[in-house]
């Protein structure tokens, strides 16, 4: 070999090792921490939650501008406490590039707040209290289902526009509780009915909620308006039934009090159900039919809500991704600038983003649970409302 072609292998050797880190650093995966109550009593609804976030994955073939991604799962336990163990785990030894997931307010409000101290952009999946996105807000913190003004302003003006003059709400004493029922108590308010009455029980600690009830039979209403998930609310519709206040003061709310995962313990307790609706598996939209159709396909029943949120906030961590071409930038707050610009057709309609990172809800469902022809409970809308806007109270600059 003469020495010009000793040269030129020896420049192409050179070359081909200065390349390969760069090669190599585009084929590292991507990780997407996933924070969230996989035991406990919102396990199951979480359990699809997970599963609508793998669908989305899947869309995308889980890679992202050529980049595989993995996720690495953490169980918050619902506990603040637990969550930033978790949160602190994932980003110091896990190395994960952004953390979605976070379903209870108390535990995404804590994680917020390492977000921004971190400078890790986290992305939730259904943690809906207001000050996440208000007073709370940060460039490194993002919602993608809806805030709780959004959701519960709504419904409650649709219901006092229907007419109804007085209601009692009912929840569980802790952030998501206050803001989803103070929210509707502003709505039916500004519509011009009265809430008589706002009744809080103990968080994940009761069991008998006859004194609640019994509060709630008392007062005057037409009805009773509640917010429970997982076994809490399997819990709350068989004792107002157990108390024969179906009747007499019924109990309606909104998707997580008649949520699917619940309907095998309630048997025909929920034939005749009523709730607020951000997302029907029925819905006639191109997204929705892709969406059900792969959610079949992976796990062999329909989706339900909770399946929805979890594919949406999937789907929006994965776009922004690609705009971003596969890598984090250096200044992390740019993954959440990328985010913001982010609008897509989902199953729930359309989705997009505020200034304060927050997606927008562009409309609300009434539906009723009925015996479907081969005799199984299904969902039959009634109805269909605008969604609000979120409340104000972000003063930092985005």
């Amino acid at each position: 070999m003469t020495k010009a072609a000793i040269r030129v292998v020896l420049i192409a050797c050179i070359s081909a090792a200065a390349l390969a880190p760069v090669r190599a650093q585009d084929v590292t995966p991507l990780k997407i921490g996933l924070i969230l109550p996989y035991k406990g009593v919102w396990a199951a609804p979480v359990e699809n939650i997970d599963r609508g976030f793998r669908v989305a994955l899947a869309e995308f073939g889980n890679k992202t501008a050529g980049r595989p991604v993995e996720v690495v799962r953490a169980d918050d336990e619902l506990t603040p406490n637990v969550a930033v163990q978790k949160f602190n785990k994932l980003v110091q030894f896990d190395k994960v590039d952004v953390i979605g997931g976070g379903v209870s307010s108390n535990v995404a409000i804590a994680l917020s707040e390492l977000a921004d101290r971190a400078k890790k952009p986290v992305v939730m999946t259904n943690a809906h209290a207001d000050e996440i996105t208000g007073k709370l807000c940060s460039p490194y913190v993002a919602r993608t289902s809806f805030s709780a003004n959004a959701f519960q302003y709504g419904a409650g003006k649709y219901w006092a526009q229907k007419g109804v003059k007085k209601v009692v709400t009912m929840t569980a004493d802790y952030s998501a509780g206050h803001s989803f029922m103070d929210a509707f108590k502003r709505g039916f308010e500004d519509g011009g009915g009265q809430v008589v009455q706002q009744i809080w029980t103990p968080f994940q600690k009761t069991r008998d909620w006859s004194a609640a009830l019994g509060q709630a039979g008392a007062s005057g209403a037409e009805f009773i308006y509640a917010f429970y998930s997982g076994s809490e609310a399997v819990q709350v519709v068989k004792q107002h039934a157990d108390f024969g206040m179906r009747e007499k003061v019924p109990l309606i709310g909104d998707q997580w009090l008649f949520d699917e995962v619940g309907w095998p313990a309630l048997g025909d307790l929920v034939i005749g159900g009523k709730f607020v609706a951000s997302y029907l598996p029925g819905a006639q939209n191109e997204a929705n039919r892709k969406f059900v159709a792969a959610y079949r396909q992976m796990f062999n029943e329909d989706p339900d809500v909770n399946a929805a949120l979890g594919y949406d906030n999937g789907k929006t961590i994965m776009l922004t991704l690609e705009k971003l071409g596969g890598k984090m930038p250096d200044d992390t707050a740019g993954f959440m600038t990328a985010l913001r610009t982010v609008n897509f057709d989902a199953p729930r309609g359309k989705i997009r983003f505020n200034a304060q990172n927050s997606a927008q809800l562009e409309k609300e469902y009434l539906v009723e649970i009925v015996k479907g022809a081969d005799g199984k409970p299904d969902r039959r809308q009634l109805d269909e409302f605008s969604g609000a806007e979120d409340l104000p109270g972000c003063t930092k600059s985005f």
